[in-house]
């Protein structure tokens, strides 16, 4: 039987809204994560304009929407025993599946996957980890948001399919990147429309992924723009990466060490790193300069995926792309099978993919 208080908390934040769907309407002062626990199928929690301070979390939750109008989510000064943050730094809002139990050094394995929840309208800033994480998902759409001075990144989809990353503007996450796409073979993600700049790491980082699309953003002030990497462990093939604008990507990335480290880097657009089956076409890459140490460089880069060594880029093509300003334009190491078609550019490695 319900209490006093919780019957009370049920009356302030339900309002019934067509098809049998339910809106619960949370205010400042209230609690968002209450109304995201009392939310079934189809459920719509939204939030009005203020400031909240909260760890969220939708686990094991279908065809939930998160909507702020105008709302900004900052961290609580104690930090709540969510699932993402008791695996390490606290996380803004995290988003999973089913989980079971993990075994050793090894992620948990995903049981089912939650399916169709939406994050949208909110200002996600200053938590020392992911403004949004996703682990076990499915259709997840992630828009319209403002994902900023994060502690990592602005979103991580890991070990998901059919995330859709849109409209969002992430600027001054201090991690590896401000939108990434990582450890999902059939990933069939969606990158789309956002504005990203001045992030450290990269702009747009997908690793060990596969399948999708990233197209029409901005990129700009990161050491790389568009950074796909392969072997790490797994493949990274099948994108499209077209009409983006990805700009002065020159910031300074310091080798690092550990498991995950790799070499400085510096100056890099559009970078495939053992990529296959890729595409770069009708994109604008302008203004890269190595003005800092860096294992490669230039505007639009395919090499091994290692950058020096490992597997060889294979069945790519860049082809219809601006790439203007850069030094060199575009970089090709040699290896794999890659073909250039009608790209506009001045300077090249090798000089014929320029002609």
């Amino acid at each position: 039987m319900l209490g006093a208080s919780a019957v009370a908390l049920a009356i302030l934040l339900v309002a019934v809204a067509p098809a049998g769907a339910t809106t619960r309407t949370v205010h400042p002062g209230q609690s968002i994560q209450a109304a995201i626990d009392l939310s079934s199928p189809g459920d719509t929690v939204l939030v009005r304009k203020g400031t909240y301070r909260e760890y969220l979390q939708l686990l094991n939750k279908d065809r939930i929407t998160l909507r702020g109008q105008k709302a900004v989510l900052k961290p609580a000064a104690t930090v709540t025993p969510t699932l993402c943050n008791s695996m390490g730094d606290p996380t803004g809002i995290c988003v999973a599946g089913d989980l079971g139990t993990p075994t050793g050094d090894n992620p948990p394995p995903v049981l089912r996957q939650s399916v169709s929840d939406r994050i949208t309208g909110f200002r996600i800033t200053g938590f020392k980890s992911e403004g949004i994480f996703a682990y076990g998902t499915k259709k997840l759409r992630i828009d319209h948001n403002r994902l900023t001075k994060n502690g990592e990144y602005g979103a991580f989809s890991n070990t998901s399919t059919g995330t859709r990353m849109e409209r969002n503007v992430v600027t001054g996450n201090t991690g590896e990147a401000g939108l990434y796409v990582g450890d999902s073979p059939n990933a069939h993600a969606t990158v789309t429309r956002n504005k990203v700049r001045n992030n450290a790491g990269a702009g747009l980082f997908i690793r060990d992924a596969s399948r999708g699309a990233v197209s029409r953003n901005r990129v700009s002030g990161s050491c790389v723009g568009i950074y796909l990497l392969g072997d790490a462990p797994g493949p990274v093939g099948h994108w499209r990466i077209g009409r983006n604008k990805v700009l002065r990507n020159n910031r300074e990335c310091p080798a690092t060490t550990g498991d995950e480290g790799g070499p400085a880097l510096s100056g890099l657009g559009i970078v495939l790193a053992g990529a296959d089956h890729t595409k770069v076409s009708r994109n604008v890459v302008h203004g890269h300069r190595k003005k800092h140490p860096s294992a490669v460089y230039g505007g639009i880069v395919i090499v091994r995926a290692g950058l020096t060594s490992g597997t060889a880029p294979a069945h790519d093509l860049v082809s219809r792309n601006v790439a203007t300003r850069n030094r060199p334009d575009i970089n090709w190491d040699g290896t794999g099978t890659v073909t250039f078609r009608r790209n506009t550019c001045h300077r090249s490695k090798p000089a014929s993919v320029c002609s």
